[in-house]
């Protein structure tokens, strides 16, 4: 047993509850574990530890490892924290502190009622949990955290506010989506592509055609409406 050891385990049974006369033994016979472990006899267990004990009414809490207290009759005995400690009745253990019955523990710290724990941080009702982030209503989680309100997620990329997801690509107001493709206004989506003119038959047309039959006709070159004869 080292002597840090021997002083730590002196510091525990002289902070504990237990009589005088009793802690006076329990020091004696951590003195004597060291000295035995200095003699090549340390694989004999200190019989101190063993022999903790607490007043009548209260019940031992904790390990060798973290230590051992007394909790009074009532209170929660913790031992999710560095140290074992005790808690009022009826709380919760929280990382060396105690949460009321009502709260969440959340990596040490305790979320009100209606709060949501998001990797060691309390969320406040109606918000949710982004990758370690809190958004605000409105906001969407994307791709790790939360767009602005009004905006979209398009994979992986908050889109402005109006604009239209189109396989990965957000589209602003006013254009349309054409197989990937972003269209301006006026254009029209035709076999995957973005036409100024009219699609006839999957044909993109120019602007100043018309379709006739299947095919792009030039608008001059019909008569009151009607395909030109090479149309018909």
């Amino acid at each position: 047993m080292s002597l840090s050891k021997l002083f730590d385990d002196v510091s525990k049974i002289v902070a504990s509850s237990v009589s005088r006369r009793k802690a006076l033994r329990m020091v004696g016979g951590a003195v004597g574990a060291a000295a035995l472990a200095a003699l090549g006899l340390d694989r004999l267990s200190w019989a101190a530890s063993e022999a903790f004990s607490c007043p009548k009414g209260q019940t031992v809490c904790g390990n060798t490892e973290i230590g051992k207290i007394c909790c009074a009759a009532g209170q929660v005995c913790c031992t999710d924290g560095p140290r074992s400690y005790c808690g009022p009745a009826g709380s919760k253990c929280c990382k060396s502190t105690t949460c009321s019955s009502s709260q969440t523990c959340c990596d040490g710290k305790c979320c009100a009622a209606g709060q949501t724990c998001c990797n060691g941080k309390c969320c406040p009702a109606g918000q949710t949990c982004c990758n370690g982030n809190c958004c605000a209503p409105g906001q969407v989680c994307c791709n790790g955290k939360c767009c602005a309100t009004g905006q979209t997620c398009c994979n992986g990329k908050c889109c402005p506010a109006g604009s239209t997801c189109c396989d990965g690509n957000c589209c602003p107001s006013g254009q349309t989506c054409c197989n990937g493709r972003c269209c301006s206004p006026g254009q029209t989506c035709c076999n995957g592509k973005c036409c100024a003119g009219p699609c006839c038959s999957g044909v993109c047309c120019d602007a100043d055609d018309f379709c006739c039959n299947g095919k792009c006709a030039d608008k001059g070159t019909s008569k009151n409406g009607k395909c030109p004869p090479d149309n018909d």
